[in-house]
């Protein structure tokens, strides 16, 4: 079905019995390259989807989604919603992953350093808090599309040598990033003077950990797992001698681990355990098994993912196990290390007449728990 290669011990013979079996390397081999070529596809349309930023229009302000009920009208009030709730502006600035000073930003508005504008309709922004289920979050890409400019308060913002171009509608209060630069100031262009001091001895110097060094989201996420679902395999049936087509539930736990190759890409390594639930009586086949998988995930977002890798399923017996590759897409569950997953697995076949796809699937959900 996805490689053309048999291990023949399902197939019939005169007494019945199964012929020598291949060995999974073989077939993992096989399949190495297909896999590949699917999760490189995969990567590489999401790539473009997450490059193509598409901007969602906005209409109106002070919604439900405001961040200061009624909003403001001067600089004095603005100033005084700041002071009062300081926790809801961090929360946009957290969920909005700006890495600027919130510190910063807070004193900014506390000593005025604002001015009063209108934003035209048309405005991009790269995010804008808003306030959802009683969260206060970024959302992100917006484009300002009502009757005329809305009214606001502008901040340019210096923190960690980056300007932040701050906008603040008076409307609803919902803090957002028009625009970020580097700041070309001197303080942050030319290296601080070093004292000298020729008498005494120069000082030893400080080794941070080599963990300290890498960067954020690189590093080895651990996790577990567990799921269940639906599985359709072929399985022999001895008083008929030919294989026969049969579907059980499955139920499973697994354990594995995420490396960060960049950003937004993680190379996954997985073991799973799995019981099935309601095989056909008479038909050949374990209740139980172990598989392994090997793939990549690509964040599309801050909360959501997909991935494809390649599998040895019932890795643990030879009589049955066979190759396999999946498709994974999943999301965080709020704010916790809890991700939800839907997946999609396909198995390579040994069955001489019942090799198609549809004979040879597994569906599955589940939810998995991020150890960090």
């Amino acid at each position: 079905m996805l490689g053309g290669f048999s291990n023949d011990h399902r197939k019939q013979t005169t007494d019945h019995t199964y012929q020598p079996l291949e060995g999974i390397a073989v077939k993992v081999t096989r399949l190495i390259s297909l896999t590949l070529s699917s999760a490189l596809l995969a990567l590489t349309v999401s790539s473009q989807v997450a490059s193509a930023q598409q901007y969602k229009k906005i209409t109106r302000l002070g919604t439900s989604q405001a961040v200061c009920d009624g909003g403001v009208e001067t600089a004095e009030q603005l100033q005084e919603f700041f002071a009062n709730n300081p926790s809801k502006i961090r929360d946009v600035l957290a969920d909005s992953g700006w890495t600027g000073s919130a510190d910063d930003l807070m004193a900014a508005v506390a000593n005025g350093d604002m001015v009063e504008r209108d934003y035209p309709i048309g405005t991009r922004l790269l995010w804008t808090g808003a306030k959802k289920n009683g969260a206060y979050v970024a959302n992100r890409y917006r484009e300002w599309a009502g009757a005329k400019p809305f009214p606001g308060f502008q901040l340019e913002l210096r923190s960690g040598c980056q300007v932040y171009d701050i906008a603040i509608p008076k409307a609803c209060c919902n803090v957002s990033l028009v625009s970020v630069v580097a700041d070309t100031s001197t303080s942050c262009t030319e290296p601080a003077p070093v004292a000298v001091a020729p008498v005494a001895p120069a000082p030893e110097p400080v080794i941070a950990p080599a963990e300290a060094a890498a960067p954020a989201g690189l590093g080895l996420v651990p996790f577990i797992a567990a799921f269940a679902g639906n599985e359709t395999r072929p399985r022999f049936e001895p008083s008929w001698n030919m294989d026969t087509r049969d579907s059980s539930g499955v139920i499973g736990v697994r354990a594995g681990f995420l490396k960060g190759l960049n950003p937004r890409t993680s190379l996954v390594g997985q073991v799973s355990y799995l019981e099935r639930q309601g095989v056909n009586d008479g038909n050949i086949f374990p209740e139980e098994n172990f598989s392994v998988d090997l793939g990549l995930e690509y964040k599309l977002s801050q909360r959501a993912f997909i991935g494809a890798g390649i599998g040895a399923w019932d890795v643990d017996d030879s009589e049955f196990s066979d190759a396999s590759l999946y498709g994974i897409v999943g999301g965080d569950v709020g704010k916790t290390n809890l991700q939800w997953f839907l997946e999609g697995r396909v198995f390579d076949s040994d069955s001489q007449n019942l090799d198609s796809i549809s004979n040879n699937r597994m569906f599955s959900a589940g939810f998995r728990y991020l150890i960090k």
